[in-house]
């Protein structure tokens, strides 16, 4: 078994990079890789991941690599509710082979190249887990009411609701339209 140890966790450390020529010679003999990447651009609108901690074992079988493990994705996104900033951890269970002639989204392209780089299949299991909607909790009950109007009639409105206006849509009231 061979073991492969990351010494920075920085985003161009090679530790996530694997030379496929040494790793096919040992048919069947697993490679050990342990890494924290940051990767730069894992994001959707409401989300980023900011580390992947990797454990996977590596293995060349036939023509094939196969890549079994975990990664642990540690993110930051804005909470639905009070859309205060928030973070996390999901744990990925990594199940994937590297292949010639890949069939797209089963499995992933085995290089042509030396190097088997893992950061793309890692990219690419960090946005299908990264949250859609998070919550900064399960109890957060959203912003408080003197930060925006949480009822359809606040209490500083005289008997006519046509008094109220929300100061957010002020800027909409300069609308001018023509009757042409």
């Amino acid at each position: 078994m061979t073991r492969m140890k990351s010494g920075n966790g920085s985003s161009d450390s090679d530790e996530l990079v694997v030379d496929l020529p040494k790793l096919q010679r040992n048919l069947g003999v697993p490679a050990e890789i342990s890494s924290e990447w940051k990767p730069d651009s894992v994001e959707t609108t409401h989300s980023n991941a900011i580390l992947i901690q990797v454990n996977i074992s590596l293995e060349a079988v036939s023509d094939k690599v196969t890549a079994n493990g975990t990664a642990i994705l540690h993110w930051t996104a804005q909470c639905r509710r009070c859309l205060e900033a928030t973070s996390g951890r999901t744990s990925i269970d990594i199940n994937e082979i590297f292949e010639k002639g890949a069939f797209e989204g089963e499995t992933f392209e085995l290089p042509l190249g030396e190097k088997l780089d893992l950061r793309p299949m890692l990219a690419e299991q960090a946005m299908l887990n990264l949250p859609l909607a998070a919550l900064c909790s399960e109890t957060c009950t959203g912003p408080t009411d003197t930060e925006f109007f949480t009822t359809s009639t606040p209490s500083n409105i005289g008997e006519n609701p046509g008094e109220f206006k929300d100061p957010r849509w002020a800027v909409l009231d300069q609308l001018k339209f023509s009757d042409d």
